[in-house]
């Protein structure tokens, strides 16, 4: 067995992998106190894709409020 606190010589490479887009830029929406507050992640240079997030982030903060109303009135 091999003592941790002794290194084991030799090269060691990291290698770090980033799997998916990198978004560059973030935008954020809103207040938690005033119907939620969203943050959405995008790339500038895609103006239309960023607008499809935007849109979708709001449609998703809807479906959540109506969930929490509807979970509250049966509480």
């Amino acid at each position: 067995m091999t003592d941790p606190a002794i290194p084991i010589l030799g090269q060691y490479i990291h290698t770090n992998r980033q799997e998916g887009p990198v978004y560059s830029s973030s935008i954020e929406i809103g207040t938690p106190s005033k119907g939620g507050a969203i943050k959405i992640y995008f790339d500038p240079a895609d103006p239309a894709d960023a607008e499809k997030r935007i849109r979708e982030a709001f449609r998703l903060r809807e479906v959540a409020r109506e969930l929490h109303d509807r979970q509250g009135a049966t509480a």
